[in-house]
C-alpha cells in the first residue's frame, strides 16, 4: 500500500538532495569563479546521490500506486461479471 507518509518522505529526500546541491552557491560559501572547495564538492556529491535516490523512490511510489490501481480494477471487474458458467459459452457460438 502506497501511503501519503511514504510519498512525503521520498519527496523530502529529493528536496534535501536538491538543497545540498544548491546550498554552497545559495549561501555564498562557494565563491563565483573560484575552484570548488572540499565542502562544496561533498555537498554537491551527497546532494546529487540523495536526489537520484529520492527520484528512484518516487518512481517506485508511482509504480506501486499504478499496481494498486490495476489490482482494484481487476477486483471490481471480477465483481461486476457474475461467473455462472455462461460467460465462457457466450462468444463461442454454441
Amino acid at each position: 500500500m502506497v501511503t501519503k507518509v511514504g510519498t512525503a518522505a521520498v519527496l523530502a529526500v529529493v528536496a534535501a538532495g536538491l538543497w545540498l546541491v544548491a546550498a554552497p552557491f545559495a549561501l555564498g560559501y562557494q565563491h563565483p569563479g573560484a575552484g570548488w572547495t572540499g565542502t562544496t564538492r561533498t555537498d554537491v556529491i551527497t546532494g546529487g546521490l540523495l536526489a537520484v535516490a529520492g527520484f528512484a523512490g518516487t518512481l517506485c511510489v508511482i509504480a506501486g500506486r499504478v499496481s494498486e490501481l490495476y489490482a482494484d480494477a481487476r477486483s471490481a471487474a471480477s465483481l461486476a461479471v457474475p461467473d455462472n458458467g455462461q460467460a465462457d459459452r457466450r462468444n463461442t457460438g454454441s
